[in-house]
């Protein structure tokens, strides 16, 4: 028993002392007489000034607590005068009795007003590098494993007010940094607040996030729960601003297995919500993230004012209307990869998969599209007018990096006026600057289409290369993409092939170089009787009746063959043939292609007429290809009676064959 009230007494006797002591360095020790002393220990260490313009404030009951005013540290020789950090006020407390206990609990660290300027140099060397002395640096003494009971305890928590923190022409203003107890297995909840700028004018954004963090330093792991964050961003001209928030239950990180993984994610921007899910693996040696995205279906319409854009102008007000997408990709140091793509937008739907390769710049690619309008989303008719003349040309796009692409794309259907293609596909190779479709197939006009088209963009003037064939199409539609005013029926084959350069489409017509032919079978012009109204002529030529024949006002033939050089833009025609059993149409001339302008001579020759004796009636076609003029050819007929006479009935007859008289 006395040598227990004997320990008691001289443990007590030892505490007394202890607080004796602290409270004669709290009453005799005044911590701003050590300013000088400080400012030089920090001047020693890092290479910079410190400046303490608050008082330093010192505690030591049941808390050793320090508390500093204004301070800042300055910048490294070579910047400006301007501290590189400064605060208002920064306060840390550690608790007395365990510090004794050698147990280290420590107490909200708190900093206020904290300005931190980050800056960088004509050199390209930042402020925040080079702190301490240059040179060889002593080798770290090595460090003894801390003892039972001389680990940190915890810290009550940390909080930041009123923080700013630039770089360049970004600062990120009114930070506000709050967590609670911060322990060794534990979660820490976390409220974080700030305003960010790049010094664009009625530019802003604030951010606001929730989350609960929690570590394990020695396995390495750390990991984000109930993650919610919140952000409001203000756009130059849009004054309606823009929201977005991102939420995840759980993302965690494995440094010791290189592993992230977060099973869940949401992002919503003005009304667009993407979800999915992401998974990264080698995330220090080799980083390759794997995943899932969809994209809810989205009225495109009433997204765009939200974030500032204006609605695109359609031919259809309703284009553009709904979008969806859903895939998996996967995202490496080098290539990237979306599989299972399914997207939608309006009544169209793609599938398939795109790779890209970032090393090299290589695309491939697999589409299919079901079916596509593409007249839905061409500009207005008025927006689509070409630029007046003297206009200034779009620069071309800077091709320094060439894109290599590889890939497929199959369509069920496409339509764009006057074209409706089905069963369209084909293959595009781009190496080099030179890009290849080929095979290209489809089906149009009832008919096959094979295509092979090449544009080699090399040199300074790009050159485009063209080898095309049509079998068994409905001429006539094709025909009527060029004038609405030419009817003809018949089914053939049309081949086509030249090599053009120049950069834009006139100047590539401009030089085209090549040959076309064609051939009809079993056709007719519509809307008008040729041989009734050539039978009407000789009868008014021979002064006989006219004819008791009705005008059916259709002209059948049996072939139409046609071939054509094609020289600087210009089609030149030798061998032009129309045939029938009473009718033979033979000619030549030309067609310009970048103008449309047409200078064809053509002869006539009624095989059977109404006094079955035949005769030759020259025809001039002049005008354009959207807007023939079909005369007789006055000075190529006899002169006198015959050449008043034909010229009478052709000029009234004749006049609906191909258009203007």
């Amino acid at each position: 028993m006395r040598i227990g009230k004997i320990l008691a007494l001289s443990l007590g006797a030892l505490i007394a002392l202890i607080v004796i002591a602290l409270l004669a360095v709290w009453l005799l020790v005044n911590p701003n007489d050590y300013k000088p002393r400080i400012a030089a220990a920090v001047k020693d260490a890092t290479g910079r000034d410190l400046v303490l313009k608050g008082d330093i404030k010192l505690s030591v009951f049941p808390w050793v607590a320090l508390e500093l005013g204004q301070a800042s540290l300055g910048n490294p020789p070579g910047f400006s005068d301007q501290p590189f950090l400064a605060f208002s006020h920064a306060a840390v407390r550690v608790r007395l009795l365990p510090l004794l206990a050698k147990r280290l609990e420590v107490g909200r660290i708190e900093i206020d007003g904290l300005d931190l300027k980050l800056l960088k140099n004509a050199a390209g060397k930042g402020n925040w590098e080079g702190f301490g002395h240059a040179g060889a640096q002593a080798p770290a003494p090595e460090q003894k494993p801390a003892k039972a009971g001389e680990a940190l305890q915890g810290i009550e928590g940390i909080k930041i007010s009123n923080a700013r923190v630039s770089y360049q022409q970004i600062t990120v203003q009114n930070i506000n940094l709050e967590t609670g107890a911060i322990a060794e297995h534990g979660e820490v909840p976390v409220t974080l607040r700030m305003e960010a700028n790049r010094g664009v004018a009625e530019e802003q954004a604030s951010l606001g996030a929730r989350f609960d963090f929690s570590a394990d330093p020695s396995a390495q792991r750390y990991a984000l729960a109930g993650l919610n964050l919140n952000s409001v961003i203000t756009l130059p001209g849009n004054g309606r601003p823009l929201h977005g928030s991102v939420t995840a239950p759980a993302i965690e990180l494995n440094l010791a297995a290189q592993t992230l993984a977060a099973p869940s994610v949401a992002l919503n921007l003005a009304g667009a919500l993407v979800t999915g899910s992401v998974q990264g693996t080698q995330i220090s040696d080799a980083p390759t993230l794997t995943g899932t995205v969809t994209l809810a279906p989205l009225v495109v319409r009433e997204f765009l004012p939200r974030v500032g854009l204006t609605d695109p102008a359609t031919r259809d007000p309703k284009a553009w209307s709904r979008v969806a997408a859903s895939g998996g990709f996967t995202i490496g140091s080098k290539a990237a990869r979306v599989d299972k793509l399914q997207a939608t937008v309006d009544d169209t739907h793609l599938t398939g998969s795109v790779a890209v390769n970032r090393e090299t710049h290589a695309v491939a690619f697999e589409l299919t599209v079901d079916t596509i309008d593409l007249d839905r989303y061409r500009p207005p008719a008025a927006a689509a007018a070409p630029p007046p003349p003297g206009a200034q040309q779009p620069a071309k796009a800077d091709s320094s990096t060439p894109l290599d692409a590889n890939g497929t794309l199959a369509l069920g259907a496409l339509h764009f006026a006057p074209l409706d293609l089905s069963n369209v596909k084909l293959t595009i190779a781009a190496k080099d600057k030179v890009l290849r479709i080929f095979p290209l197939k489809a089906q149009v006009y009832g008919g096959q289409y094979s295509g092979d088209i090449t544009l080699d963009d090399r040199s300074s003037t790009p050159a485009v290369s063209l080898d095309e064939h049509l079998s068994g199409i409905d001429v006539g539609k094709l025909v009527a993409m060029e004038s609405k005013k030419v009817h003809v029926t018949g089914r053939g084959n049309v081949n086509f092939k030249a090599t053009g350069h120049g950069a834009g489409a006139d100047a590539i017509l401009k030089s085209l170089e090549g040959h076309f032919d064609t051939n009809v079978a079993n056709g007719a012009v519509e809307g008008i009787d040729l041989g009734y109204e050539l039978g009407r002529a000789e009868a008014l030529l021979r002064r006989q009746d006219l004819p008791a024949v009705q005008n059916t006002k259709r002209t059948t033939f049996d072939a139409l063959k046609l071939s054509a050089e094609i020289t600087k833009g210009v089609a030149a025609t030798k061998d032009l043939l129309i045939s029938s059993a009473a009718l033979k149409v033979t000619g030549q001339g030309t067609a310009n292609l970048p103008t449309g302008a047409l200078d064809l001579a053509l002869l006539a020759d009624t095989m059977k007429t109404t006094g079955n004796v035949p005769i030759q009636i020259p025809v001039k076609i002049t005008g354009t290809l959207s807007d023939p003029t079909v005369r007789p050819d006055v000075e190529a007929l006899a002169k006198g009676e015959l050449k008043q006479k034909v010229k009478d009935v052709l000029q009234d007859k004749l006049k609906g064959l191909f258009g203007k008289p």
